[in-house]
Parts: C-alpha cells; structure tokens; sequence
C-alpha cells in the first residue's frame, strides 16, 4: 500500500514537472516561467539582491517560418535556445514564452551586469550559423527588452504584481528593440514604487 502511494506520488510529480517545460526545447515554458519568476523575486527581496529579466525574440522569425516552414522554423528556436543556454550561469534560468520568445532570469544582477550579459547573449547569437543539417546555413539575431528590479529603490510588498510589472517592462522594451530595426538591446526601467 505505501509502495502504491509513493509511486502514485512520484508519477504526479513527474507529469506536474512536465507541464511546466516545453516539448521543444526542454526549457521552463510560460507556466513554469511565472513560477520561476515569483520565487526569484521573493529570493531576492530576502536577499536583498537585484533581479534582471531578459525577453528575446529571434528577429524576422515570422518571415523564416514562412519561408523555411515549420520544421525549419522549430530546429531554428531550438538551436538558438541551446545556444543561449550555454551562456548562463548555473543560477540563472530560461523559459519559452512564445514561438520564438526566450525569457531569462538573471539572479543578483543589476543593470550593468544584466546589459553585458544580455549583449553578450545578443552579440553570440548574431555570430552563430545555424546549419540546418541539409546543406544550408541560417544566419538569425535576437531583441533584447531588459529590466532590473532593485529592492533597495522599489521596495514591494506585492510580489505577484511586481512579477506582472517587470514582464510588461522587459516585452515593452523588446518591443522599442524591435522598432529600432532588432539585433539590440534596449533597457527599460521600473517607473513607480511598487506598493
């Protein structure tokens, strides 16, 4: 009987973890981002430590789906989501929130370090060729919207609308990436005290 119940247990554990990952790309999706996000948060309050959000998106990803197809448009964010995850530290995290959108969480980082991480990121994407396998070579770049969160400047109390917040800034400022013609980083900051 405890034998049943323990295996029970593990099995819904096991199909819990996987709702929160992506088939694809075997990294966090949206679901396990948000509660990636909440917890990072709290961490940080009680450490009193930045926390950076990065949200990239492979640029003209729509045009290469339409001229490659869906298969080659899949082995694209695939490839692109091994490569960013090479870069990051052991602490940091990475989910796909959309077809060809990437979030990171960059724990005990601020602004500076969150930018030069990010360009990093930005810079070894726009140098990586991403050989399809059948002879062809893609040549792709990201945006990059950016957002730090200091508990020291914006004290909250409300953490769940702190996470809401530092979303819509990170996409707001990869959205300003975009519109300046992609392949950058763009920073946005947190405007109010978060209450």
């Amino acid at each position: 009987m405890i034998s049943a119940c323990f295996k029970s247990a593990v099995a819904r554990q096991q199909v819990s973890r996987l709702t929160l990952l992506d088939p694809l790309t075997q990294i966090s999706n949206l679901r396990g981002f948000e509660k990636d996000i909440a917890r990072e948060i709290a961490r940080a309050r009680r450490a009193d430590k930045p926390l950076t959000v990065l949200v990239m998106e492979i640029d003209e990803f729509d045009d290469l789906y339409d001229h490659y197809g869906e298969r080659s448009g899949q082995f694209v964010v695939k490839k692109v989501a091994e490569r960013i995850s090479s870069d990051l530290r052991a602490t940091d995290m990475m989910a796909r929130l959309a077809r060809s959108r990437i979030a990171l969480l960059i724990p005990a980082s601020g602004e500076m370090l969150g930018r030069e991480i990010g360009e990093r990121m930005r810079a070894d994407i726009e140098g990586f060729a991403v050989d399809d396998g059948r002879g062809a070579v893609l040549q792709v770049t990201v945006s990059v919207g950016m957002v730090t969160w200091e508990p020291q400047q914006y004290p909250a109390v409300d953490l769940p609308h702190l996470a809401r917040q530092m979303e819509t800034v990170a996409n707001k400022a990869l959205a300003l990436s975009q519109a300046k013609g992609g392949n950058r980083i763009t920073l946005s900051r947190l405007s109010t005290l978060i209450s």
